[in-house]
């Protein structure tokens, strides 16, 4: 069902590993997912209240999203604060909370 709302081309960006100096390689899979603009203070993985400025809604085929992952929007590269797996009537879906 959250299938017909995934309207907005997005693109996520995988952390996939990290050298011996500690140097990002990363994955990019273009996709399509719902954003909701507006601000919102959520909870990241340190417990600590940040502001949120949108929620992106991405399909649950998508491969697990982490925290270290990026999401780019506009080509504008935007960090994750929190991720959550939710479950609609028919399938599940991720909602990614970006800053």
């Amino acid at each position: 069902m959250i299938e017909a709302y995934l309207i907005d081309p997005v693109s996520l960006k995988h952390l996939v590993s990290r050298d011996q100096w500690q140097t990002p390689t990363w994955s990019t899979l273009a996709l399509m997912g719902k954003v909701d603009w507006g601000y919102k203070l959520v909870r990241n993985a340190k417990g600590e209240q940040v502001v949120a400025a949108a929620r992106v809604y991405l399909p649950g085929t998508v491969a697990a999203i982490t925290n270290d992952d990026r999401i780019i929007i506009d080509s504008v590269e935007h960090s994750i604060i929190t991720v959550n797996k939710m479950t609609d009537f028919s399938m599940s879906h991720w909602e990614v909370w970006i800053q």
